[in-house]
């Protein structure tokens, strides 16, 4: 009955509201309003039979609404009047019944709503957190806790049911206790203590199989997740037994709770029918030994009709709150994970100023550390790139290229230092720097779409510029590609770019970069699936657009970087050379030695069928 007092219940339905945006004390009154009409409407009927057992008991048909029926029947033989007022009665339960539907639709309508919003809020603030908190985020993690907004949504249905519930019990009681209150408070105490009882045993049950559904649900997601994106790497390490074991482990663990939920959930039922069958046989003793027959038949027919309220009200009382207990673990995570994500800023996709950022990107003093690192990744960086120019990052492995990268890029802020484009930091606003980018990552991500929808990831089709697409195509060199595809740019392209070859699904990452038409161009590893010859190709293309836009490149093929108008080698987290290749190679020898022993990619010959994907058209 307090299960609103309950701590983890207040902060996780608190959370609900405040994801979803929804003022408390308003949208609680008004279900509290919606409550009181419910046990109004569950009330009416059994305050109805009062009179109706009074007539069966011999009472006068001359008083009170059997009066006014009398009256309007222009009878008062109880042979006519008893049949007609109990028939009112019946109209009365099912209009009362109907109304109450309504209201319960009503009411899940209002709770659905807000469940929709604190599941959309949820997955907008995941959306939006920094990249540096979305990194250390699994994806089980996510799609467990977003899930479990729908979980805790219905447990706010649950509560809103057990004080309904509650309600409308009281309110019968309440009659009950006018027309015979020794009975009545037998009743009560034997009911209510039972109930009590009941749940007093099976709540820490509940919480824990809840506990442990929540538990079994993130490894679940975590095994299922490898055999959906991991395919290729599944099959080919022969680890699909495995990973289907520990799934189907699991979801078993998860079910099992689940039935011992659902099992636990029952057991208030059984025992209301139980202790139903022994308050009948008490309430029959009491009557008889302290009334006439009429009266007491009379009066258990008004307990009768009660109990057909009360004890499914009472049995959906106790399922709800087995829900409710069960929930809680989705609670605590929810709670938690609202209060992580509000501690940081979220992105805003709106630039405060509209005009692009322009001139050279200057990086002064910049060093960055993750949070759990004992030393930074990178430190003592003084760049500039400048505009319209090539720029090119070369390096081993951990030598920080993909760290520098993402600072330049505005998705990781610097620890130290700053980083400027045309005197204005970039951080100051970030969607205006993001606007003017054009990023090829070394796997882009593939929508399960058409050519076009790919390349103009994002934008409604009514949206899509043709123009913009057949030039992005061109500069790509894939338009001839996609001249042969069955329906051409409106070809479907399959899972994560299924259709297309390695060297295909890279150069369409190009072209979405260039559809943005940026005034940064910036290709991380954006070559490493293309064959010599389709190199070759895209590099003349980025050598046609020399001038207009700033390119920068990080690569470790030698063809890729030697024309970049400046290279940078990074070792340690450190500049360790700038200038043109010729000049870099000269006085760094750790590059030079790179170079010779072919680190860089040296001259060997990569062809597009060792990159093609079955059945794709080679490139």
């Amino acid at each position: 009955m307090l299960i609103i007092f309950d701590p983890v219940v207040r902060r996780g339905l608190g959370a609900l509201m405040r994801l979803a945006g929804v003022r408390a004390v308003p949208w609680i009154a008004v279900a509290v309003v919606l409550m009181l009409l419910q046990t109004a409407l569950s009330t009416i009927p059994v305050v109805a039979m009062i009179p109706l057992m009074s007539l069966i008991s011999g009472g006068g048909v001359d008083a009170g609404v059997v009066g006014v029926l009398a009256g309007w029947l222009g009878t008062t033989d109880p042979r006519v009047v008893i049949p007609l007022f109990a028939l009112c009665i019946a109209v009365l339960f099912i209009v009362c019944s109907g109304l109450s539907v309504l209201l319960v639709w009503w009411q899940g309508g209002r709770s659905a709503r807000l469940g929709v919003a604190a599941n959309t809020a949820m997955l907008q603030a995941y959306a939006a957190e920094p990249y540096a908190s979305h990194r250390r985020r699994s994806d089980a993690e996510i799609l467990r806790n977003v899930g479990g907004t729908a979980i805790v949504g219905a447990a706010l249905t649950g509560v809103l049911t057990v004080y309904t519930s509650a309600l409308t019990l009281i309110a019968i009681c309440a009659v009950l206790l006018i027309a015979s209150p020794l009975v009545t408070l037998f009743t009560i105490v034997l009911f209510g203590g039972t109930m009590a009882l009941t749940q007093r045993r099976l709540q820490p049950a509940q919480r824990r199989a809840g506990e442990a559904s929540t538990e079994a649900n993130l490894r679940s997601w975590s095994f299922l997740l490898p055999l959906v994106h991991g395919f290729r790497e599944v099959r080919l390490s022969a680890t699909r037994r495995r990973l289907l074991s520990e799934y189907e482990a699991s979801q078993a663990r998860m079910l099992g709770s689940n039935r011992l939920l659902a099992t636990l959930g029952t057991i208030p039922a059984a025992v209301s029918q139980v202790i139903f069958a022994l308050a009948l046989a008490g309430v029959s003793a009491i009557m008889f030994s302290t009334g006439s027959a009429a009266r007491t038949i009379a009066m258990l027919g008004l307990f009768g009709a009660a109990a057909m309220r009360a004890l499914p009200t009472m049995n959906l009382m106790t399922q709800s709150i087995g829900g409710v207990r069960a929930s809680e673990a989705s609670m605590e995570i929810l709670a938690a994970a609202v209060e992580d994500l509000s501690r940081a800023d979220a992105h805003v996709e709106e630039p405060v100023v509209a005009e692009p950022l322009r001139g050279d990107i200057r990086l002064s003093g910049v060093e960055f550390s993750y949070p759990d690192a004992a030393a930074p990744v990178v430190s003592g960086i003084d760049l500039v790139i400048r505009e319209h120019r090539t720029t090119a990052f070369v390096g081993s492995s951990g030598a920080g290229k993909s760290t520098i990268i993402d600072l330049v890029l505005g998705l990781l802020a610097p620890t130290r230092g700053a980083i400027t484009c045309g005197g204005v930091p970039i951080l100051d606003d970030p969607a205006r720097w993001y606007a003017g980018l054009g990023v090829v990552p070394q796997d882009a991500f593939l929508l399960n779409d058409t050519v076009q929808a790919n390349i103009a990831f994002g934008l409604p089709e009514d949206e899509i510029d043709p123009v913009r697409v057949r030039r992005a195509l061109s500069l790509a060199r894939l338009d001839d590609v996609v001249a042969e595809l069955p329906d051409g740019v409106h070809t479907v392209i399959g899972e994560r770019g299924s259709r297309l070859s390695g060297g295909q699904r890279q150069r369409l990452g190009l072209a979405r970069a260039l559809y943005r038409e940026p005034r940064v161009l910036v290709l991380d590893e954006a070559t490493s699936a293309l064959d010599n010859d389709t190199e070759a190709q895209i590099a003349a293309s980025l050598a046609s657009l020399h001038g207009e836009m700033t390119i920068i490149i990080v690569a470790h093929r030698l063809s890729t970087v030697r024309d970049a108008d400046t290279l940078v080698f990074l070792s340690g987290g450190r500049v360790r050379g700038e200038g043109s290749f010729a000049q870099v190679r000269a006085v760094v020898p750790e590059f030079a030695r790179m170079v010779e022993l072919g680190e860089l990619g040296a001259e060997r010959t990569v062809t597009a069928e060792e990159h093609a994907a079955p059945g794709a058209e080679s490139s």
